[in-house]
């Protein structure tokens, strides 16, 4: 396929870091570009993510690393408390920088709302898909449209995915998540600008302040069923209403639209069908164990528009075979990192607060980039220009 496509159209499922990135890539390569997204409108805020690795380089060659530094939360340490609040041990923001090169932290809606606003596609809210058929699809309106390429990247529970794949790809890792924000300046200003952690045995609570006196928390418990609650702020209340520190605060203010799921990852043999191909966590989920998953999804949204630009036959092929090794790699590492994230015992805590507390010694450092740090290298071709489709 030569790299004009002025009269090809792509229909892109799902507004998240995967189907924003794909959209931007594939519009400079000249495609005409509809994206569609089931949320009524645009999803802010979510959880804090490290955004570094191969997804950085792409934000780079994107021309979009100036406007993610003005987003950088102005974190400056990872620190355990126990259930008073008082600090069990912490790594400071300098060192976390020496393992993870390049990192960026910031609100998973942020890296969203920087890529959504450098793009010109439309962008169609409160709005799925029904039926696919090959590039023929129906819209959850009624109405249904032609398409010369289908994109599903419509995440972990894909509708793209489960429509022409089937639903049988989905790895349960036995715990849930709920993530929200509020405004409350007095909790804020309580956390402070550093990422905040109470863990006992297969819980966690996470929280740190954000920009206008709003704070972001995350919560993670073990579950041994993947069914979600009817009532997910009930069911924190009376998974975490036992804990200390916070918790009873961040409890009263659970919004009734929290963040809610299940924790898993998504592993399928093929990632295309036809006229559809799947980018992101929709064919690819790591997990939250993982992280990774935004470098991931925009690697993926890169890799894909380049292996377009060099030819419709093989693509979705050559695509696939860059992508998936480093996908499953990451998936491996998030198996055995949930360990670090929710430790299973008091012993394992103390471990890990171990080697929080000697993080600033170099060898420590190297242990801890082999144990947290997935090796995702090596999925990119040599840099191309910022802004152009490589």
């Amino acid at each position: 396929m030569p790299k004009s496509n002025a009269q090809q159209r792509v229909l892109i499922v799902g507004a998240g870091i995967a189907g924003l990135a794909t959209a931007w890539w594939l519009e400079r390569a000249g495609w005409d570009v509809l994206v569609v997204e089931k949320a009524p409108s645009f999803r802010a805020g979510g959880y804090m993510i490290d955004f570094f690795g191969p997804g950085h380089e792409v934000a780079r060659r994107m021309g979009l690393l100036p406007a993610l530094e003005r987003r950088r939360a102005p974190i400056s340490s990872v620190t355990s408390v126990d259930s008073a609040g008082r600090r069990r041990s912490e790594i400071s923001t300098a060192a976390y920088e020496a393992v993870a090169d390049g990192v960026i932290s910031l609100l998973r809606g942020d890296l969203a709302s920087v890529i959504r606003d450098d793009l010109r596609a439309e962008i169609r809210y409160g709005t799925t898909v029904s039926a696919i058929d090959d590039g023929r699809v129906t819209f959850s309106d009624g109405s249904a449209d032609e398409f010369d390429l289908v994109v599903g990247a419509d995440g972990v529970h894909s509708r793209v995915r489960e429509l022409v794949f089937g639903s049988s790809f989905v790895r349960y890792l036995g715990h849930h998540v709920a993530a929200f924000s509020v405004h409350d300046p007095a909790l804020s200003a309580r956390i402070g600008y550093r990422y905040q952690m109470l863990t006992v045995p297969h819980r966690m609570i996470g929280c740190y302040a954000v920009r206008d006196g709003s704070m972001a928390a995350l919560m993670l418990y073990r579950s041994a069923s993947p069914e979600l609650p009817a009532d997910p702020a009930t069911e924190l209340r009376s998974r975490f209403g036992d804990l200390g520190w916070v918790a009873p605060s961040l409890l009263s203010v659970v919004p009734e639209d929290v963040y809610y799921d299940e924790v898993s990852q998504v592993d399928m043999p093929v990632w295309h069908r036809g006229k559809v191909v799947l980018v992101g966590d929709a064919c690819g989920a790591v997990s939250l164990f993982a992280g990774h998953g935004a470098s991931l999804a925009m690697t993926g949204a890169c890799v894909l528009a380049e292996e377009l630009a060099a030819g419709l036959d093989g693509a979705f092929d050559r695509y696939q075979a860059r992508m998936k090794p480093a996908v499953e790699h990451t998936q491996e590492f998030g198996r055995r990192f949930i360990g670090w994230m929710a430790p299973s015992s008091a012993w394992r805590i103390s471990l890990r607060d171990l080697a929080f507390r000697l993080s600033g010694l170099p060898v420590v450092r190297n242990l801890i980039r082999g144990s947290v740090m997935p090796d995702v290298d090596g999925v990119l071709t040599p840099a191309a220009p910022a802004g152009t489709a490589a």
